[in-house]
C-alpha cells in the first residue's frame, strides 16, 4: 500500500513539476514562514520531502546549508536548475523517502516540511523520522493545510481533495499533527495559522483533473454556497466572479525532547 501511494505520489509530481517556477501558487506564503521560522546563519537545515525545494531555497541564502530531499526526481531537477540560475551553492538535492531519511540521530537544527504530510502515506512515520534526525537544541517546523476539527466536514474535504488529486492522503486537524508530534518525542512550542484563498480553476488545473470530476467539484461548491452541507474548503466567489476556495495553512513548531 505504501508503495503503491509513494508511486501515485511520484507520478503526481512528475507530471507538475515543470510548472514549479518562482511564482505562483509554488511560493506562496514563503516569505510568511521565513520570517516565522528566524533561522540563524548557522543552522543545519533539512527540507523534508522538498518538491521543488521552494522552502530549501528560501532559506538558503539565511542559514550555513540545507539539505533538499524528496521522492521525485524531475521535482529535484526543478529544484537544482532554480538554485543554481539563483547562485544557491549551500543546497544539496537528494532522492529519497520521508518516511526512512538517509541521516543518523541529531543531524539538523532545522528539520522543515511544507504541504507534505497530507500527501505522505504514513504521516506518523514522516514525523518520527523528523524529531529523530534533529538536534536536541533544534526545531522541528510542520506546514500545512489542516482541516476543520469535524470529522463529517473533515472527512467531505478530503473526498474532495482526492478527487481534485488522487495522490492526496489525508488532511490532518491541528490538533492531529501536535498528537504526532508529542507521540514521536517532541513538544509544541510554537503554533500560527493563515487563511489562504485559492483560485478553484487554477487549483484543478495543477492536477490536471479530469473534465468530468471537474464539473463535479463545482457542482459540490455550488450546492454548498446555495447552502448545502459544507465541504470544509469555504467556496466563495472574488470580487470579480472567481470561484475560490479557503485553505487554512498552519505552522506547528516543536522541539525533541532529550
Amino acid at each position: 500500500m505504501v508503495s503503491e501511494h509513494n508511486d501515485a505520489v511520484r507520478e503526481q509530481f512528475r507530471l507538475q513539476a515543470a510548472s514549479f517556477s518562482e511564482s505562483g501558487f509554488a511560493v506562496r506564503g514563503l516569505d510568511w514562514i521565513v520570517a516565522e521560522l528566524a533561522p540563524a546563519a548557522t543552522d543545519q537545515v533539512l527540507d523534508v520531502a522538498a518538491g521543488a525545494a521552494h522552502l530549501g531555497r528560501a532559506l538558503a541564502p539565511r542559514v550555513a546549508h540545507v539539505s533538499a530531499l524528496d521522492l521525485t526526481p524531475e521535482m529535484l531537477a526543478q529544484g537544482q536548475r532554480l538554485a543554481t540560475a539563483n547562485g544557491l551553492r549551500n543546497i544539496i538535492f537528494l532522492q529519497g523517502d520521508a518516511m526512512s531519511l538517509p541521516w543518523i540521530d541529531r543531524q539538523f537544527d532545522l528539520t522543515a516540511c511544507r504541504l507534505t504530510l497530507h500527501q505522505v502515506a504514513d504521516p506518523r512515520a514522516v514525523v518520527r523520522e523528523m524529531v529523530r534526525v534533529t538536534r536536541i537544541d533544534g526545531r522541528i517546523a510542520i506546514i500545512d493545510m489542516v482541516a476543520v476539527d469535524a470529522p463529517p466536514v473533515a472527512a467531505e474535504m478530503n473526498r474532495l481533495e482526492r478527487l481534485r488529486d488522487p495522490s492526496h492522503g489525508r488532511t490532518l486537524t491541528l490538533a492531529e499533527t501536535e498528537e504526532l508530534l508529542t507521540e514521536a518525542g517532541a513538544r509544541v512550542i510554537h503554533r500560527v495559522s493563515r487563511e489562504q484563498p485559492v483560485d478553484v480553476e487554477d487549483w484543478m488545473e495543477r492536477t490536471a483533473t479530469p473534465p468530468a470530476v471537474r464539473n463535479e467539484i463545482r457542482g459540490r461548491f455550488a450546492a454548498e454556497l446555495a447552502g448545502g452541507t459544507p465541504t470544509g474548503l469555504y467556496p466563495f466567489h472574488a470580487d470579480d466572479g472567481t470561484l475560490m476556495l479557503t485553505h487554512t495553512w498552519a505552522m506547528t513548531v516543536a522541539v525533541p525532547l532529550a
